[in-house]
């Protein structure tokens, strides 16, 4: 038999031997459609460009619209303190957006985009004025899916606020899901 057949036999042989054996032991697939997503993000707040430190959490909930790519609300309140002068900073924030998760095993990425509302009870104006703006955010997260129904990662968002000074939230992610495995 030439070589070339014989490489081509061999090589037509393993893929059957594999598709057999895929069906036999076939695992199923995370698709995450029509499913929901309820989590918290417990935070670090930062403001560096004003001095501005504190801690927060959000509260969100997300729904797989289809494979990979949700619709995503939230609301979370970030106390904060500045460094020099010492004013107290009180936000409160609303989210809706967008987010797309790349399914890979049991880690997985993810980015998403939000258009946020900013609500606060400070004196200091130097993201918004008359105590509200808007904004859009930039999250980023990976976060650990391997235990039935719950998922633990850590996350980044950077809120570019359309009036003043943008800030950045940093922390970790923990989530329940409505329809995994």
């Amino acid at each position: 038999m030439n070589p070339i057949c014989l490489r081509l036999t061999r090589t037509l042989a393993i893929v059957l031997a594999m598709t057999a054996l895929s069906a036999f032991c076939g695992r199923e697939v995370l698709a995450l459609e029509g499913d929901w997503e309820l989590g918290a993000l417990p935070a670090a707040f930062m403001m560096p460009s004003t001095d501005i430190y504190g801690a927060g959490a959000e509260l969100y909930a997300r729904y797989d619209v289809i494979d990979g790519l949700s619709l995503n609300i939230g609301a979370g309140f970030y106390g904060a303190q500045q460094t020099v002068i010492k004013h107290s900073l009180g936000l409160y924030t609303l989210r809706a957006g967008i987010f797309y998760a790349l399914d890979v095993l049991q880690w997985v990425p993810g980015i998403g985009i939000n258009l946020s509302a900013l609500f606060s009870e400070s004196q200091m104006m130097y993201f918004h004025r008359e105590g509200h703006g808007m904004g859009i955010d930039f999250d980023l997260y990976v976060q650990y899916r391997g235990i039935r129904h719950f998922g633990i990662g850590i996350f980044a968002s950077y809120h570019l606020v359309f009036i003043d000074a943008d800030y950045i939230t940093a922390g970790l992610t923990i989530s329940w899901y409505s329809g995994m495995f």
